[in-house]
């Protein structure tokens, strides 16, 4: 008899080696993911890279004017042509849209939630404290939705 048939042999040795195999799967796991930086709380970390994310998004869209949120997951830029784009985290990465109009811009205190035509993209709650009034009132300019 070989020395793991002996082993295996024992009461409840062969559900400890299946815990240890467990062990050592999810360890692996965590491993690869930490190695290929998956996951994480992802967040915009100042308005330079908040304009970063409007350029990569649409190219050549220069925002003159960016209100971040203070949790850092969504942020609001307008350029000098007044369009405006909304920023969100989505999963691990960000997401962008021009808004088109202000039917989907609801204010309540400092928070400012928005939806846009895109079903996809949902909705946000951005706390932008004290900006959140003068952004929903110059949202207003942009119009009524088709």
């Amino acid at each position: 008899m070989s020395s793991l048939e002996a082993l295996l042999a024992l009461p409840g040795a062969a559900i400890a080696l299946q815990a240890a195999g467990s062990l050592i799967a999810v360890l692996l796991v965590f491993l690869l993911v930490r190695a290929l930086d998956l996951g994480g709380d992802v967040r915009i970390t100042d308005e330079a890279e908040a304009r970063a994310l409007a350029e990569a998004a649409r190219c050549g869209f220069e925002p003159v004017e960016v209100a971040l949120d203070r949790a850092r997951i969504g942020a609001l830029l307008r350029n000098r042509a007044g369009e405006v784009m909304l920023i969100r985290r989505h999963g691990a990465r960000f997401a962008a849209r021009v808004l088109s109009s202000h039917a989907g811009v609801r204010l309540d205190r400092g928070f400012l939630t928005l939806s846009t035509d895109d079903a996809h993209f949902g909705s946000i709650t951005l706390d932008l404290g004290e900006k959140a009034q003068v952004w929903a009132a110059s949202l207003r300019r942009l119009g009524a939705r088709k």
